[in-house]
C-alpha cells in the first residue's frame, strides 16, 4: 500500500517536483540518512530524467553514473568529506536543470502546448518546441522565430497526415490549406 502512495504522490507531482524530490533524496542519502523515497524511487526518478534527451547538458555528470543510492553513496562519500561539501555540491550540481525547468514552469501554456505536440510524435515538431522554450527568456526574438517554425512545422504535419500536397509556402498560405 505505501508503495502505491508512493506512486501516486509522484504521478500527482509536476516533472520540476520530481526533480526537487530527486536533488533532496541524494542530499539526504549524501548526509547520512537514506533516500526518503527509497532507491526504486531514485532509479525511477533518474531514469525519467535520463530519458529527457533535451536536457542531457544540465544533468549532472553524477546522476548518469550513479544507478542506485549506493553507487551513489560511494561516489559522493570519497569525493566530499563534510556533509556541508555534499550539500553544496548536490545543490550546484542540480542549479542549472532546477533553474531550467522553473523558467519552464512560469509559463503556463507550456505544459499543455507540450503535451498536445508529444502527441504529434514528430521529433522536428518536439525540437523546434524546445527550441523556442529555451530562448525566451534569453533570445525573444529567435524564440519567436522558433514559434513561428514551430506553427509551420505542426500545420505542414496536419496536411501531410491529410495527404494535402503543399509546396513550401508562406504561413499564411499553409494555414488556408489547413482549413
Amino acid at each position: 500500500m505505501f508503495e502505491d502512495d508512493v506512486a501516486f504522490d509522484l504521478e500527482a507531482m509536476s516533472f520540476l517536483d520530481r526533480m526537487h524530490v530527486l536533488q533532496n533524496g541524494l542530499v539526504t542519502e549524501a548526509t547520512g540518512g537514506s533516500f526518503d523515497r527509497g532507491d526504486d524511487v531514485y532509479r525511477r526518478l533518474r531514469q525519467e530524467l535520463i530519458a529527457h534527451k533535451d536536457l542531457s547538458s544540465k544533468v549532472a555528470a553524477f546522476v548518469l553514473r550513479c544507478r542506485d543510492t549506493s553507487q551513489f553513496w560511494q561516489y559522493i562519500k570519497h569525493e566530499f568529506g563534510t556533509y556541508a561539501e555534499r550539500r553544496k555540491f548536490i545543490w550546484d550540481s542540480f542549479g542549472p536543470l532546477l533553474d531550467h525547468l522553473e523558467a519552464a514552469d512560469h509559463s503556463p501554456a507550456a505544459n499543455p502546448i507540450g503535451e498536445k505536440l508529444g502527441a504529434l510524435d514528430s521529433d522536428n515538431v518536439h525540437r523546434i518546441w524546445q527550441k523556442a522554450l529555451d530562448r525566451r527568456t534569453d533570445d525573444p526574438k529567435g524564440a519567436i522565430t522558433a514559434a513561428r517554425t514551430l506553427l509551420e512545422s505542426v500545420i505542414k504535419h496536419i496536411l501531410d497526415d491529410a495527404d494535402i500536397k503543399y509546396r513550401d509556402d508562406d504561413l499564411p498560405k499553409l494555414w488556408e490549406l489547413s482549413g
